[in-house]
């Protein structure tokens, strides 16, 4: 197998399971989180959040995709000393424009909440400033690991973020609800430990960063500046990521101002929107481990083969890190469906109210699983081939349509918050399909998704179903929590046979994977045809 390709796989190895401990240690931070400040205290985090996720965008979130392509086509084509030219210029231009970002979002902080009738929520506002400047650094440094195929000290950095978040945001919080600041005291406790969880994360980069490119903010390099092609693939890899980010905080604002229409009071709606980020979002971003980590890691392998005009390899990685993402994405995606109801109360038992909101739009938003997974590859794929401004207009449209349907369907009565995951059913399924057709237009080659699809579809619904047969009858027979815990522990080794029944795994998604040639003997798999 070509070694570039086992680069890649191994990349998203290492990353998938720093993603998986990093949604597993979210989860056990946003859960009792949840149960500890409930709907409402978490519609305050959740609100603090947006604006934080909306300034990353204006400050670096184009800037690990563009270093990372330009880094990787520079190390491919020999050029080392290009490659160090942009880290450099990367983390002092962007960590100066974050810098002034953080501390405008502090002083302006009452005048935002006010804006949005939401002034419980400025010391939190207040409290996450510090991390805009905190992650533009962490992305800077990341995009030069990324670029160089090296995901250690990304994946070691996502879980120091997330251990700092656990730690520190729960202690605060609970602490905080001990001494009497009220909900609203323990979500701004949440809010500093995600902040702290942030600071831990960029301290490693640079500690970590000690021996490999720091001497490079020390000397001058024979290099003309990389700002502008830096900045030429940042702009459209920024604004797509802009129009993401722009389309959470309309919901943000669709819910605030469309439920009243609905018959919702204020204290309803802050309580409707924590459910919906603190409960169903947290369940729902948890596959999302394994599409980020195949996109974070198939970008720089494709930017390299598409830099040496190896199109077997292109189409190699494309079909890989699809496949690999529908592997996880849609078992995920119908578990989440049919489970969502029996999760829900055995983690958020505390919460009925909260439970009982959550449970149809976790249901829609299982069935968006697989969409968001494949839509993550597919920009990422563009992106590797130079074409970032077409997923920019793909998002577009996408998030255009999914704020009309949320606008629209939201003030009614029967459907109320509902109309946010069917606007996110909306929004990927066109966006999508328009990255397919530009990925199928610039390759001249479809990539098989049908049969990527239909073969993980069905192994799915065959393990779901007794899975949740077993659920049913445990229940009756223990507490709800161990039922489901068993059922789910159930049904991975029967997805796997599954799998393996209808061929949906061959040798080349095994072979990097430790003991992989074993099990290729073992099961008898095959290359691709």
């Amino acid at each position: 197998m070509n070694r570039k390709k086992e680069s890649f796989i191994g990349g998203a190895m290492a990353l998938l399971a720093s993603s998986i401990i990093v949604k597993l240690l979210g989860a056990l931070f946003k859960i009792p989180l949840t149960n500890l400040i409930g709907d409402s205290g978490m519609g305050l985090f959740a609100f603090a959040m947006q604006f934080f996720s909306l300034l990353f965008v204006v400050a670096a979130a184009g800037l690990p995709v563009a270093e990372a392509h330009l880094v990787s086509e520079s190390l491919a084509l020999g050029d080392r000393a290009r490659a160090r030219s942009i880290v450099k210029h990367a983390i002092l231009v962007f960590g100066a424009l974050a810098l002034v970002l953080s501390a405008a979002l502090a002083g302006f902080s009452p005048l935002l909440c006010s804006l949005l009738g939401e002034q419980d929520a400025v010391w939190c506002v207040i409290a996450i400033a510090p991390a805009v400047f905190f992650v533009t650094i962490e992305a800077a440094l990341r995009g030069w690991y990324q670029g160089t195929g090296n995901m250690v000290p990304t994946a070691v950095s996502q879980v120091a973020e997330a251990v700092g978040k656990l730690v520190i945001g729960l202690i605060l919080a609970k602490k905080m609800l001990d001494t009497g600041y009220g909900i609203a005291g323990a979500s701004v406790g949440a809010v500093i430990g995600v902040t702290c969880g942030e600071l831990l994360a960029m301290s490693y980069l640079i500690w970590s960063a000690r021996r490999g490119i720091r001497h490079v903010l020390h000397r001058q390099i024979g290099q003309a500046s990389a700002l502008p092609q830096l900045f030429q693939l940042m702009v459209p890899v920024t604004l797509g990521a802009a129009v993401m980010t722009v389309s959470g905080f309309l919901d943000m604002a669709v819910i605030y101002r469309r439920l009243p229409a609905a018959g919702f009071s204020a204290a309803e709606i802050v309580a409707a929107y924590g459910a919906y980020t603190g409960m169903a979002m947290t369940l729902f971003n948890l596959p999302q481990a394994l599409s980020n980590s195949v996109s974070v890691s198939v970008l720089p392998a494709l930017s390299a083969a598409h830099a040496c005009r190896n199109t077997r390899q292109e189409r190699r990685l494309v079909t890989s890190s699809m496949r690999l993402t529908l592997l996880v994405c849609v078992p995920c995606g119908v578990g989440l469906f049919v489970f969502a109801g029996p999760l829900l109360r055995a983690l958020f038992a505390s919460q009925p109210r909260g439970v009982q909101t959550a449970q149809p739009l976790l249901q829609l938003l299982g069935i968006a699983e697989p969409l968001v997974g494949l839509s993550a590859i597919a920009t990422a794929v563009l992106q590797s081939f130079g074409r970032p401004d077409l997923t920019v207009y793909s998002m577009a449209i996408a998030c255009t349509a999914k704020f009309a349907v949320s606008f629209s369907l939201a003030a009614q009565p029967e459907i109320n918050i509902l109309a946010t995951p069917i606007g996110t059913l909306v929004c990927y399924s066109i966006m999508l399909v328009f990255n397919f057709i530009s990925i199928v237009r610039l390759m001249h080659w479809r990539p098989p998704l049908f049969r990527s699809v239909l073969r993980p579809l069905a192994a799915s619904v065959g393990m779901v179903i007794p899975a949740w047969i077993l659920e049913q009858r445990l229940e009756q027979m223990m507490q709800l929590t161990p039922a489901v815990f068993l059922s789910i522990v159930a049904a991975i080794p029967l997805y796997l046979a599954l799998l393996l029944i209808f061929h949906a795994i061959n040798a080349e998604d095994i072979r990097p994977l430790p003991g992989g040639q074993y099990m290729i003997r073992i099961f008898r798999l095959k290359d691709y045809d």
